[in-house]
């Protein structure tokens, strides 16, 4: 009965570590979760829309709104933003992973607001200076924000130039769907797929059942088991 309690005692002092495997659907969950403020925006391009946009009168008395170009352009990225946030947030959990360094899910969050604002600065930059412009200014700084922060969080300079070169044509990628009408979703889907493809071949040597590295100001406990026969 004794040697019962005592094999209970060094259970519960020892708490099992998250896997790998167990993090990356939480991260899944948490870019399906950041693509709610998603509606917000497209909410209020929506708004935008029905005040800035010419107002055509059918013959029939119907009328209708003359869409911009540029709030079109918006609102087709708006499409993409699932994907763009699950091909950033697979990007970071890559380097986490491989890097062997922990990276907390508030940073997953604060990394899917950015690229909600970056929507924002789209449509509130298109209005004055038109959408290229527009696009080129507020990916730009948002390339720049996300490859600062991998270094910062990894605490590596390495590791955010790896960002830079992995961001910048990602972002590259949205524009030139916004501008193939025709051929959008077949690169669109390649795209997706070679993405994919990277991150099964970067991460092919992981232990997907294997604990996370912890935290680095997380304390480590090392607790000794409980001896036979101690009373």
């Amino acid at each position: 009965m004794s040697s019962l309690i005592e094999d209970a005692l060094n259970l519960q002092s020892v708490s099992k570590p998250r896997s790998m495997g167990i993090k990356l659907i939480v991260i899944c969950v948490l870019a399906l979760l950041m693509n709610i403020p998603g509606f917000f925006v497209q909410g209020l391009l929506n708004d935008r829309i029905s005040h800035n946009s010419p107002v055509i009168q059918h013959p029939d008395g119907s009328s209708a709104f003359a869409t911009v170009d540029y709030y079109q352009s918006v609102d087709r990225s708006l499409k993409y933003i699932l994907l763009f946030e699950g091909l950033v947030f697979l990007t970071y959990f890559t380097f986490e992973v491989t890097s062997k360094k922990r990276m907390h899910s508030a940073q997953y969050v604060l990394v899917g607001v950015a690229q909600v604002i970056f929507y924002l600065l789209l449509l509130s930059l298109a209005e004055k200076i038109g959408f290229d412009y527009a696009f080129l200014v507020a990916g730009g700084a948002t390339v720049v924000l996300l490859s600062t922060n991998a270094g910062w969080i990894f605490a590596s300079r390495i590791q955010g130039l790896r960002a830079l070169a992995t961001f910048s044509p990602l972002y590259g990628l949205i524009y030139v769907l916004l501008r193939l009408k025709d051929y959008a979703l077949l690169v669109g889907s390649i795209a997706s797929f070679v993405a994919v493809a990277m991150a099964m071949y970067f991460t092919r040597r992981i232990d997907w059942d294997g604990s996370l590295p912890a935290l680095e100001n997380e304390p480590t406990t090392h607790v000794s088991p409980v001896p036979k026969g101690a009373s």
